[in-house]
């Protein structure tokens, strides 16, 4: 701890606790740079897709029944997609954080699922789990919100270097 009086009447554990924040902060920023900080949490999904297509035969039965609710397993999965696209996006909105690298990366994923998509149209050998509907929406939301992660985190540097 690295307490400061303050000389303007405020208490010392105010100014302990103020200290205490600002170290938190910068330490936890210096500390998280590994491999899985840039991971997209979309990979998750993507990765959710693959083992659910070797699982389900037919990704539209019934899963779930709760009263009127019926879900199938796509179901869960795009309701899953959109949000992790979500928290991702909330992943690169802290103003004054460059957080540059994780939306490349999501936009990066995008990328390669669209390579994907059109591999598995093209009939590639093993790739044709990726050439149906469920896969073409999954991709539409990981790019979208690659893009859009890209302009959060492009707008809240621009707040934060003109303030």
């Amino acid at each position: 701890m690295n307490g400061k009086v303050l000389r303007s009447g405020a208490r010392v554990v105010d100014a302990v606790l103020a200290s205490d924040v600002g170290e938190d902060d910068t330490h936890d920023h210096a500390r998280a740079w590994s491999w899985l900080r840039v991971l997209p949490g979309f990979a998750y999904v993507l990765l959710l897709y693959v083992i659910g297509v070797g699982i389900f035969s037919d990704p539209r039965a019934v899963l779930v029944e709760y009263g009127s609710y019926r879900l199938s397993w796509l179901d869960v999965l795009m309701l899953g997609a959109a949000m992790m696209a979500m928290f991702e996006l909330l992943r690169v909105s802290k103003p004054g954080i460059d957080n540059t690298l994780e939306a490349m990366t999501m936009v990066a994923l995008g990328v390669i699922q669209m390579l994907l998509l059109a591999l598995g149209a093209a009939d590639v050998p093993y790739l044709s789990i990726f050439n149906n509907t469920e896969f073409l929406s999954l991709t539409f939301i990981s790019a979208t919100q690659g893009v859009v992660a890209l302009m959060i985190n492009a707008r809240t540097l621009k707040r934060s270097i003109t303030t």
